[in-house]
């Protein structure tokens, strides 16, 4: 695969960050076994590049995700209210950076995400500084000031991140995705298998294009549903869309 991505021509953060600044995003999701995502590599490499910081092309990251006793932040999230609301933190592992974020569903075409730099080791806490910050994301969309919050699903993963040469599009890579609750307990995803997500204005990337013409289908799933429903305590309210994709 590293051999694969060598291929690439790279790209950085600041380039991709300005071209890709949709207003307006459509995410579909796949999951493939890793040979066809090879071949998916090949057929890309002549219009996209790799993101690259520090030489690095693939990316470790730890997502920490926080919710009420009753969890409303699940329950809104299944039920698609909007608005609604998600805190959590990420954790950067190969540059040792983190970040505090409350992403904000205002409606079904908008979304705003507050962010505020977090120190590493309070992660797994919310810090008078994060409390704040969503008391003022809350209070911005109307809803009304959240309950104590606490840990509920840890998330990790390897990332890669490919941008069109030319557009705004993008897609991301994920391999080894492991889902961890509160008590320890833990989910995969299957061996052999990678999510990929596109991100476009319409839908419709070069990479949807040619997902197609792999006869490969999006699908859906959210690494966030699934491991509450599998190991966050919400198990009572069902499996989750993708949640066959993931053992224990």
């Amino acid at each position: 695969m590293r051999d694969l991505l060598a291929d690439f021509d790279d790209v950085s953060l600041d380039a991709m960050d300005e071209r890709a600044a949709l207003l307006r995003r459509v995410d579909n999701k796949y999951v493939i076994p890793e040979d066809r995502f090879a071949d998916l590599l090949r057929c890309l490499r002549s219009d996209h590049e790799v993101l690259e910081i520090e030489s690095r092309r693939v990316f470790r990251y730890s997502t920490i995700y926080f919710d009420t006793p009753d969890l409303r932040c699940f329950l809104d999230h299944v039920e698609d209210r909007v608005p609604r609301f998600k805190a959590r933190t990420r954790f950067y592992e190969d540059t040792g950076e983190c970040v505090f974020e409350v992403k904000l569903k205002r409606s079904e075409d908008e979304t705003d995400k507050r962010q505020i730099k977090y120190a590493p080791d309070d992660r797994r806490r919310l810090t008078d500084e994060g409390s704040e910050c969503v008391r003022s994301a809350l209070g911005g969309a109307g809803l009304p000031a959240s309950q104590e919050l606490s840990p509920s699903l840890t998330t990790s993963f390897e990332r890669v991140t490919l941008a069109a040469s030319s557009g705004s599009e993008r897609l991301t890579c994920d391999f080894g995705v492991q889902l961890t609750g509160p008590d320890g307990e833990t989910a995969a995803m299957r061996s052999g298998l990678v999510l990929i997500e596109t991100k476009s204005e319409a839908g419709d990337s070069p990479a949807d294009r040619q997902l197609a013409r792999m006869q490969l289908e999006p699908i859906s799933l959210s690494k966030y549903r699934v491991g509450m429903s599998t190991v966050g305590g919400a198990d009572r309210y069902g499996a989750q869309p993708g949640s066959d994709l993931f053992e224990r």
